[in-house]
């Protein structure tokens, strides 16, 4: 499978870095990833070809046990190479870091920019009045859960944990498209995965994938690492996602278009009720 990635200043492409990386996840139990044929740079795309994975998409709550065992297993395996490779690749990672200002400037991590819509939609509809306001508390709280990650234990992070990049094939999971790929730390996937199901789902569906995937995840993470530090860094990459994909006025406008606005008021308090847990 071929897949062309177009340079910006001659840079080569995220994941075309990841696919170089060989062995990095070698001994993987729990995901299965297609074999990476070879990258090919020239002055203005990456060319990556893989092998062809064939399979059915699955419903993302009901794997959440699944996820959680792969991600911790991704984490562990990512965190080992990356400690181990030599003091020449450290600019290589430096730039594949998730604090590098070309990440953190991008829309879907910054969710303040939205504030203004809400405030108007508070004008309009008495039940979001004021809550603008209540979400700016928020950045304060980002920025300190973000200190906090930044000096935690690195590994590779996939960041995209859509239906569309995962496969079942006779009951194994493969994880696909790395276009996202960043060097993350422990515990940012799983914010990734459940800020994309909060999205997505009602509250009954999300909550119990939730409570599924944190219990698993706790049991698969190896004793090294510090799981109340990991959950605090999934709690940082969650509300990132779910404060911008939930606060931006295009969600608005669709919950407005399916008569489902208290649906959104109700995903807005369960985030404002986490402001309590930091």
């Amino acid at each position: 499978m071929e897949k062309s990635i177009r340079k910006i200043a001659f840079i080569s492409s995220q994941e075309a870095r990841f696919h170089r990386a060989e062995g990095m996840l070698a001994g993987s139990k729990h995901f299965h990833y297609p074999a990476c044929i070879g990258v090919i740079d020239t002055p203005w795309e990456s060319l990556i070809f893989t092998e062809f994975v064939r399979g059915m998409p699955p419903r993302m709550h009901a794997i959440a046990k699944q996820l959680a065992v792969g991600i911790a297993e991704l984490e562990s395996l990512s965190h080992d190479y990356i400690e181990s490779q030599p003091f020449i690749k450290t600019p290589l990672y430096w730039s594949m870091d998730f604090f590098r200002p070309w990440f953190l400037l991008r829309p879907r991590f910054n969710f303040a920019r939205c504030l203004p819509a809400l405030a108007q939609l508070g004008l309009e509809d008495e039940r979001f009045a004021g809550l603008a306001e209540r979400f700016k508390t928020f950045l304060p709280v980002t920025r300190a859960m973000a200190a906090k990650a930044r000096r935690s234990p690195r590994c590779i992070s996939h960041m995209d944990y859509l239906r569309k990049n995962l496969f079942v094939d006779n009951g194994q999971l493969h994880l696909i498209d790395w276009s996202e790929v960043k060097v993350g730390r422990i515990g940012f996937d799983g914010g990734a995965y459940l800020g994309s199901l909060f999205r997505r789902k009602d509250m009954k569906v999300f909550l119990a994938a939730q409570t599924e995937f944190i219990e698993a995840y706790r049991a698969a993470l190896p004793e090294r690492f510090d799981v109340e530090q990991a959950l605090g860094n999934l709690r940082y990459v969650f509300l990132l996602t779910a404060l911008f994909h939930c606060l931006r006025p295009e969600t608005v406008a669709e919950y407005k278009e399916r008569d489902r606005m208290a649906l959104l008021l109700e995903k807005y308090h369960y985030l404002l009720g986490m402001l309590d847990q930091e």
